[in-house]
């Protein structure tokens, strides 16, 4: 039975190098033969390890197809401003005979979105249907190992955080590690049939932010100083500026909760770390 074995990831940041990593351990197994990434030109992403290296002008389609020459499955997961160029990438990819594309969509469910962030996101599986290229996506929920930055006002090891709504709103978490090994198993060892426009939902664990500051604090032995913020405050931003990343996120938390259901059952042995674990305390 036929398996994917030719990969290129589209950016090495945030996620992808963990992405890379986990198909650089699978290549060494054997169930990997390739793995390409791509980066911008002038780029100095430094990747470890024996992966391909190749740097795209995103400009040109002709650039973008030869660098995925030979490729199977393309991960992307740029973020940012760089989503507007997964369309460019799916378009070349389709082209360079690519059979299965990954688009950027690891956090929350966006299906049936339009707007906004969310919106921008889900619009890529519109433009995956019309160029007719089959296509996978995985919700994650946050990063457990991510958001406690100080951009999202989380950053616990400053004794200060601040969160949406009342603060006990489940939310499902998956540290960047477990994901990488998830996104791994399945594109690995499920046949090309079973991956066709298909959604695959995972949670690592599932708390809610005042109970993670409760194990925070009795973890460390210090108190911390939280502040609720009205989500209206957070709509009042949105309105303002509909790509103002930090607020869509925590009128989201406060608001739409964990995953109904999950496909953790789906790889055997998974074992995600619990979110806690993933929360730093120095």
């Amino acid at each position: 039975m036929s398996r994917y074995t030719n990969f290129a990831v589209v950016g090495a940041g945030t996620l992808g190098n963990y992405i890379v990593q986990q198909l650089l351990k699978d290549k060494a197994a054997g169930n990997v033969k390739e793995v390409v990434v791509l980066t911008r030109q002038g780029s100095k992403t430094a990747v470890q390890g024996n992966a391909k290296v190749v740097q795209v002008d995103y400009s040109t389609d002709e650039s973008i197809k030869r660098a995925l020459t030979s490729v199977e499955v393309v991960i992307s997961t740029i973020s940012g401003e760089a989503l507007d160029v997964q369309g460019k990438i799916a378009a070349a990819a389709k082209e360079a005979g690519v059979k299965l594309f990954i688009p950027s969509d690891f956090g929350n469910v966006t299906e049936g979105e339009t707007e906004g962030i969310f919106g921008e996101k889900a619009n890529i599986q519109t433009q995956l249907k019309a160029l007719g290229i089959p296509y996978v996506v995985f919700y994650t929920g946050p990063f457990a190992d991510y958001v406690w930055a100080s951009f999202l006002n989380l950053d616990v090891t400053s004794g200060k955080v601040a969160i949406g709504g009342d603060g006990n709103k489940q939310i499902s978490f998956t540290s960047r590690p477990d994901i990488a090994r998830y996104v791994s198993y399945v594109l690995t060892h499920f046949p090309p049939e079973q991956l066709k426009n298909r959604a695959f939902t995972i949670a690592g664990d599932s708390k809610s932010f005042n109970e993670i500051f409760k194990a925070y604090e009795e973890k460390t032995g210090k108190k911390l100083q939280i502040t609720y913020v009205p989500v209206s405050e957070f709509d009042a931003r949105i309105a303002a500026n509909p790509l103002d990343l930090p607020a869509v996120l925590h009128k989201f938390w406060a608001t739409a909760g964990a995953f109904q259901r999950t496909d953790n059952d789906l790889y055997p042995g998974w074992n995600p770390s619990p979110v806690i674990d993933n929360v730093p305390v120095a």
